[in-house]
């Protein structure tokens, strides 16, 4: 009989092939699950718990909850035999292969790099992004900033959801945010469709779009093409950007609660601000910078009208 410690092995080598978008040896997977029953529960196991004790997975992102199980097998077509989602009935139980989505968060004021083989996402504060193992040409940013550099594919263009709208790869490199009061897209270089089959809306080097939930019409503008994506050496450029905006902004790169009062949340700021250093020596200044009051309890910053700052 296998080596218990052998069976794992083999269930670690699996798992951290079927990482890879152009693995195709299924019908090889399938026999070797097949083979004995303990492949089946061992694989499992390896891939539930992510198995951080081996140096092969100790870096593999985070799964997200695993799909429905069904007992079937399937195959989908895409440059390929992929198996994303499949699930196979294999004696009593069911085996769950690799779920293809994996998310990647991170903390207010920490920032991250990804690196794909289709692009180079760079992740601000307070983001979740989620990727998936079988398609490498899609990825949902669900809260947060990145920034996307894209290996542009004419027949397989790198598309981004976020909340219930797209922004499709036509370019090279873009800017996305999405807070709760909307999402807004930036281009640096190249350029990108935003719903490309609702509004179709194009935007090219140093234009920005801004989708507020509250409103029924996008907005479309323009930006020094230098300073999209500047976040990441902590520094925010703004033209008539109301402060609802920019406290938001701030939070994601201090690590710090910052909002703005009603009074103060849609008046408008034109500049440039620069974050980075001691914190506490930032906050003195912001109320001067933005022109209005910044009240501090507990840990979180309010921006205020300078009178209520007083009170």
């Amino acid at each position: 009989m296998t080596d218990r410690g052998d069976i794992r092995e083999a269930a670690v080598g699996w798992v951290v092939a079927q990482a890879d978008p152009a693995f195709a040896d299924w019908d090889g997977f399938l026999a070797w699950l097949e083979a004995d029953p303990a492949h089946a529960s061992v694989y499992e196991a390896v891939l539930a718990a992510g198995d951080a004790s081996d140096p092969a997975l100790r870096s593999m992102p985070v799964l997200e909850t695993a799909p429905e199980r069904r007992p079937i097998w399937r195959r989908q077509a895409t440059g390929g035999l992929l198996a994303a989602g499949i699930v196979a009935a294999i004696g009593l139980g069911y085996v769950n292969l690799r779920p293809a989505p994996f998310v990647i968060e991170t903390a207010p004021g920490e920032h991250r790099t990804v690196t794909l083989d289709t692009a180079t996402i760079a992740l601000n504060g307070d983001t979740r992004l989620i990727l998936d193992h079988h398609n490498p040409h899609r990825a949902t940013l669900d809260r947060g900033e990145a920034l996307f550099d894209v290996k542009h594919d004419t027949a397989n263009p790198f598309a981004v959801k976020v909340g219930e709208d797209e922004v499709q790869d036509v370019g090279t490199r873009f800017d996305i945010t999405r807070d709760p009061a909307g999402t807004r897209v930036a281009v640096a270089e190249g350029m990108v469709v935003y719903n490309p089959k609702a509004e179709a809306v194009r935007l090219g080097p140093g234009q920005t779009l801004d989708a507020r939930n509250s409103a029924s019409e996008v907005r479309v503008a323009t930006a020094a093409t230098s300073d999209i994506g500047s976040w990441r050496e902590d520094r925010l450029s703004y033209r008539q950007a109301p402060l609802s905006i920019v406290a938001s902004d701030l939070s994601r790169g201090l690590g710090l609660p910052i909002d703005a009062a009603p009074g103060v949340a849609d008046k408008p700021f034109t500049g440039v601000i620069a974050y980075g250093g001691d914190k506490a020596q930032f906050l003195g200044r912001l109320g001067p910078l933005l022109d209005v009051g910044v009240k501090q309890d507990q840990g979180r910053v309010t921006l205020t009208r300078k009178a209520d700052a007083r009170l």
